[in-house]
């Protein structure tokens, strides 16, 4: 799943790999966790195969949850890495001469507009022009309770296309969902049964499925405000083909592995799904690390944040989940593949935050707004917690870092506040924005 401003699917990270071992980089990597953890940064799992064979994993933090049941077989929301399994199932349908890239969304869904000019290819490499159903009227709440199909249906017709295929690439959650249930009518069978029989009976994974009601055993998602407490998170039910896959990182990592074997998809199929010179290809992204790359998927649920890499040249592949963190995880992935390739690398600077009274808070809340931004952002309190929403999107902590400074390691931004002026100054990345309070 990805949202649309303050919450980026991956970025690049750029390494060179000159080498690995299992023995000289476990400990590095253990330390390195262990700091992670102790400084209640992020909870998950990490595991990391090299020729097939796991050679490392960990589970951390776990023990800072309360009242959470869990055991070694417990399963992560993968978010938007269910495209890459929704992908590889269409593609195996090609394969068997059951679909082709050039068939028409119209021949399933007729009313959804453009659907005579949209292919499977289109809905695979997000050049459809279909909008996102996630985003409802600027809101991305309703599917955090259950709703029909044909509700998500009408929803995805209304929203129509904001371009015509093949015009550019817009990563579209309403894509995938198409292509689910596309599967689910070739199939005659709902998705969860068709990954079970095509991908999870085959590879022996068993800890690794779509939703269905009876799905159990998965890790709830957690936000940090003092301690970890659960969070509401999406209705899986809702996503189906899109970000309803929990999966242990072991498994996870055998399913990339085996991708790659061509035990799944012949080659030349897997040759279709890369990107070219794109981010996104085919059902797959790249993430490039200096000479070599990794191919796989990342995932976002509103709590979740999950990666999954292969490398062909050296055979290594990597699965991370957080249903926690505070931490980014593509600054994750960028020491621990540091440390893998024996790079240089520096643990991170968690520096303590200050406490504020709860009373103290109220001076910055308010609906904040520029010209030069297309978002608002409401600030709002919970007891001695100051929180940020932008339009459309969930709210989030903010920690104070120095008087009337604040900032959200997770996402990357500050928001230094000017109460006598009633503006503040919101900061992501390259941009820095003075917003005015409505």
């Amino acid at each position: 799943m990805k949202n649309k401003f303050l919450i980026p699917l991956f970025t690049s990270l750029l390494l060179s790999i000159t080498g690995y071992g299992q023995t000289s980089f476990s400990k590095k990597i253990d330390d390195y966790i262990t700091h992670i953890d102790t400084n209640h940064r992020a909870i998950g799992s990490l595991s990391i195969f090299e020729e097939g064979k796991e050679i490392y994993s960990r589970s951390f933090g776990q023990g800072s949850l309360k009242n959470a049941s869990y055991n070694t077989n417990t399963k992560y929301q993968i978010g938007s890495i269910t495209k890459l399994i929704t992908a590889t199932l269409i593609f195996r349908s090609i394969e068997k001469g059951n679909l082709s890239l050039e068939d028409k969304l119209s021949v399933y869904y007729p009313q959804i507009p453009n659907s005579s000019k949209i292919s499977i290819k289109n809905l695979l490499e997000h050049s459809s022009g279909l909008g996102d159903f996630l985003m409802k009227k600027d809101s991305i709440s309703w599917l955090t309770k259950k709703v029909s199909e044909q509700d998500i249906i009408n929803e995805i017709t209304r929203q129509g296309v904001s371009f015509q295929p093949n015009e550019k690439v817009v990563y579209s959650n309403t894509g995938y969902y198409l292509l689910a249930k596309i599967l689910e009518k070739k199939y005659k069978q709902p998705y969860a049964k068709i990954v079970d029989k095509e991908i999870a009976r085959p590879l022996n994974l068993k800890n690794f499925s779509a939703y269905t009601p009876k799905t159990t055993n998965v890790f709830q998602s957690y936000g940090y405000t003092n301690q970890w407490n659960i969070i509401e998170d999406l209705n899986f039910s809702n996503i189906i083909g899109v970000g309803d896959i929990s999966s242990t990182t072991k498994d996870l990592n055998t399913f990339i592995t085996n991708l790659f074997q061509y035990k799944i998809l012949k080659k030349e199929t897997i040759e279709t799904m890369k990107p070219k010179h794109e981010a996104f290809g085919r059902g797959m992204m790249f993430m490039p690390f200096d000479e070599a790359i990794y191919y796989g998927h990342a995932g976002d649920t509103y709590g979740t944040h999950t990666l999954v890499g292969y490398n062909e040249k050296d055979k290594i592949s990597f699965a991370l989940a957080l249903n926690g963190t505070r931490f980014d995880k593509n600054d994750f992935v960028i020491v621990l593949l540091s440390i893998i390739y024996n790079k240089p690398y520096k643990l991170p600077n968690f520096k303590p935050f200050l406490s504020v009274n709860a009373n103290d808070l109220d001076k910055y809340l308010g609906v904040y707004a520029s010209p030069d931004f297309p978002l608002k952002i409401t600030v709002s309190k919970t007891e001695n917690i100051l929180k940020a929403q932008a339009t459309g999107q969930t709210d989030f902590p903010l920690d104070c870092y120095e008087t009337d400074k604040f900032t959200s390691e997770l996402y990357k931004l500050t928001i230094e506040f000017s109460p006598s002026e009633n503006k503040m100054v919101f900061s992501q990345g390259k941009n820095r924005i003075t917003m005015s309070k409505e």
